[in-house]
């Protein structure tokens, strides 16, 4: 039976697979980002317009990096919601890491990113 692995992780980490047997393997993943859109502040009598604030709407910066046994092989770009690596060739007890890293405050915030994290043997 093909090895098939899914799981949800949160938050800025790196979450490790060790890969089972030799094959070829897909490595797929969903990503729910923040996107702050900042509101302006009321003015003193609670009117509208007399506030400070607000402002263009901040998108996620979330970098995702995917090492096999250390080197890298995929660097998404920033505030992308997913990834799919089709065709990994794999040996077995191979090390794979997925990095989501943000130097960004909103992404550092307690479960502001969340990873669904799709991992099988065989092809896409």
């Amino acid at each position: 039976m093909p090895y098939t692995q899914s799981t949800s992780v949160t938050n800025l980490a790196t979450h490790t697979i060790t890969i089972p047997t030799t094959d070829i393997y897909s490595i797929q993943g969903t990503l729910t980002l923040p996107n702050i859109d900042p509101s302006a502040t009321q003015g003193p009598g609670g009117g509208a317009g007399t506030g400070t604030g607000g402002g263009p709407r901040v998108p996620s910066q979330v970098v995702i990096t995917i090492k096999q046994n250390g080197s890298t092989i995929y660097t998404s770009q920033p505030g992308d919601l997913g990834f799919v690596l089709s065709a990994l060739s794999c040996t077995a007890n191979d090390s794979i890491t997925i990095q989501r890293s943000s130097s960004l405050a909103q992404d550092q915030q307690p479960q502001a990113i969340r990873m669904t994290l799709s991992v099988s043997e065989g092809p896409l």
